[in-house]
């Protein structure tokens, strides 16, 4: 197969201060005109993902969502999927080391469903800005959800969040991986990770190419060192210090390896 597959984080990457810039969306029409594959790596759901993506009229071949734990082709169908056990989503719930978190978001293939959610959550800042499919849900209604593929906390600081990715570590980390994402958490199965997610991608798809990977977070970083990947001039330093090269922008990565 000669192409190349292009992966991309969304929040603070592709989609910067809600914008997609229009050097970045010519870029990716060219990359996959050219016959290359371009998609989506990131820690949101699907629900959350395509109503940006519409909006902005842009095509992908991928979307590999939620930190790695689901993935779908371009047509939106699921390729590959994980599930989080019912008896830890409930245990994380009883924990009171996360119960400053303002929302547990239950995210699976086509809904997001929410409890003990507070005012101030972004999940809730999300649906009003972009419709998406979201249940509000009492505890006791986990064990009848459908296959939760990443629960999601929101906390009010990074350091905060931080603290907490490590405690769940601790506590549950035989069974799942608990990520910082800016101030929020995200909780997959074990084993699962943006990295993983691009070769289960790569597996799944038969795709013999090679990858072109570019994040700007902590939850990045898996990929970023697994693929020798990029990243871009408005990331931190800690991120920046893994990449290859600081590209300005997604486009400036695909003009340069066309």
């Amino acid at each position: 197969m000669n192409f190349k597959v292009a992966a991309s984080d969304f929040d603070g990457t592709l989609f910067i201060n809600q914008q997609i810039a229009e050097e970045t969306l010519s870029a990716i029409k060219n990359w996959r005109s050219a016959g290359n594959k371009f998609g989506i790596v990131t820690g949101r759901a699907y629900v959350m993902l395509v109503a940006h993506l519409k909006d902005f009229g842009l095509a992908v071949d991928f979307i590999i969502c939620d930190n790695g734990a689901i993935i779908y082709d371009g047509g939106g169908q699921v390729i590959f999927e994980t599930e989080l056990p019912k008896k830890i989503l409930m245990a994380i719930m009883d924990e009171p080391s996360v119960s400053t978190t303002k929302h547990f978001a239950f995210e699976a293939a086509g809904k997001v469903y929410c409890s003990r959610v507070k005012e101030n959550s972004w999940v809730l800042r999300e649906k009003n800005l972009w419709s998406f499919p979201l249940e509000i849900i009492e505890p006791e209604q986990i064990p009848t959800l459908d296959k939760i593929n990443q629960l999601a906390l929101d906390f009010e600081t990074p350091n905060e969040a931080q603290a907490a990715a490590e405690f769940l570590n601790k506590k549950f980390g035989d069974v799942i991986f608990a990520q910082k994402n800016t101030h929020s958490v995200d909780i997959v199965i074990k084993g699962i990770n943006k990295g993983t997610g691009v070769e289960n991608l790569l597996r799944t798809m038969n795709w013999q190419a090679k990858a072109y990977v570019i994040g700007d977070e902590s939850n990045d970083l898996p990929m970023i060192k697994k693929f020798g990947g990029y990243t871009v001039s408005t990331a931190k330093d800690f991120v920046k210090r893994e990449a290859k090269i600081v590209f300005d922008s997604v486009g400036a990565m695909l003009n340069y390896f066309k």
